[in-house]
């Protein structure tokens, strides 16, 4: 099933005209056999395509930071990582999303009920091709993309 909020933001998209749009996501290492089947997936639904890049969390943010030309996706399973951005103003904190759940920490006699770790993804500030960054961000929560996800041993949130 099409998730209408991706579909009408593609319609949207494409009755500006142009150029068919390429998503850059910078995605760590450990994601890449999901976003290998997941971006093809985004692509079908919306017309856009996506260019992975992949590498640890911790590489790609200095990528970010250090670059020009930023991706217009950050997709680090590091919460450092992202926090890294996030402190350069890199990072657009309305556009953040928990994708994934990371196992819970043991509890403690300290810490009896640790708060949930996740995994984000979020779309650059300075992003190119912000509204289909916006959508693959609405992506990654969508049935087929938590469908993927669940295949490759990720929980979700």
């Amino acid at each position: 099933m099409k998730n209408p909020f991706i579909l009408l933001l593609a319609t949207a998209l494409w009755a500006g005209g142009g150029a068919a749009q390429t998503l850059s996501v910078f995605a760590d290492k450990a994601l890449q056999p999901a976003v290998r089947e997941i971006a093809p997936l985004f692509t079908e639904q919306t017309g856009f395509d996506v260019k992975p890049s992949y590498g640890a969390s911790a590489a790609l943010a200095e990528r970010i930071i250090r670059a020009d030309t930023p991706p217009d996706v950050f997709f680090p399973t590091e919460e450092a990582a992202l926090q890294q951005v996030v402190e350069k103003g890199l990072i657009d904190d309305a556009l953040k999303r928990n994708v994934l759940r990371l196992p819970d920490d043991e509890p403690t006699e300290e810490n009896p009920a640790p708060e949930p770790n996740y995994v984000a993804a979020a779309v650059l500030r300075d992003a190119a091709n912000r509204l289909p960054a916006m959508a693959f961000l609405e992506f990654l929560g969508s049935e087929p993309a938590r469908a993927v996800f669940a295949r490759h041993g990720f929980a979700l949130p």
